[in-house]
């Protein structure tokens, strides 16, 4: 049986950026990160009630064993906050089976390109949950290079930049911003990581990019935020930008705004 918060748990624990004080006086350890019973410890709760969480025997944990976790797991806002919420999308009873989701209203379609052309000729694109590109101005889509040419339902930002080779040379953060998309394809689908496209996607990144499996299986959760970045144009030239990130919960989409940096 799927058991995202047991392995959300799992994941962070393992994280070898956790150090103990046994490891760091040299102590030989089997595993990286911290062991189950240390983590218990650290939280205030009972190696047997941790494991059993980590197993999928305990499901609904309190909000303050979840928070005396995060403390413990040394987790930032965004993955305390999901820790929070794969409590609450899987608390441990079986769900009905999730149905395909509905195809884009034309409305919602179009409300989404007027905002981009709107700030044209800053490059500008609007995505889905999975990072398919709902709507985008030509320079949006000019800045992932090759996006353009592909059907509207293959433009995904998400798979571009892990497959793409063209997209390191693009971006010279690549790495950083590679990153942070698999943590926030991660962030925006918790309250349903069984759902088909996703699962799908995710065998697709993962059969293709080794970074993008350690990555995703290291349970990285990160929301986009704004942030300044360099951008390498066709000419070579560099130029410091700036991405803003608008999020539209309601429609389960975010807006990606470029601006140049000041």
């Amino acid at each position: 049986m799927s058991n995202p918060l047991g392995d959300f748990l799992r994941a962070r624990r393992t994280d070898a950026r956790l150090q103990t004080e046994a490891s760091r006086s040299g102590a030989r350890r089997r595993t990286s990160g911290l062991r189950r019973e240390e983590v218990a410890t650290a939280a205030g709760i009972s190696a047997d009630y941790y494991t059993r969480l980590e197993q999928g025997r305990e499901t609904h944990p309190s909000d303050a064993v979840l928070d005396a976790l995060a403390r413990a797991l040394r987790l930032d806002p965004d993955a305390a906050d999901h820790l929070h919420r794969l409590r609450d999308a899987h608390p441990g009873m079986l769900r009905p089976e999730t149905v395909e989701t509905p195809a884009l209203d034309d409305a919602l379609v179009a409300r989404m390109t007027m905002l981009v052309d709107a700030v044209r000729p800053n490059p500008a694109y609007v995505l889905d949950r999975l990072s398919t590109v709902v709507a985008a101005n030509p320079e949006g889509l000019a800045l992932h290079e090759g996006l353009a040419d592909l059907p509207p339902a293959q433009r995904n930002t998400c798979r571009s930049l892990l497959l793409d080779p063209r997209a390191t040379s693009t971006f010279v953060e690549w790495e950083e911003l590679a990153r942070g998309a698999v943590a926030h394809l991660r962030a925006a689908n918790v309250d349903d990581l069984r759902d088909p496209q996703l699962v799908a996607l995710v065998e697709e990144l993962s059969a293709q990019s080794p970074l993008f499996r350690t990555w995703w299986g290291g349970h990285l959760v990160q929301r986009r935020r704004g942030a300044v970045t360099h951008v390498r144009s066709a000419d070579g030239t560099v130029a410091a930008r700036r991405y803003e990130v608008l999020h539209l919960p309601e429609d389960g989409m975010r807006m990606t705004l470029w601006l140049p940096a000041l």
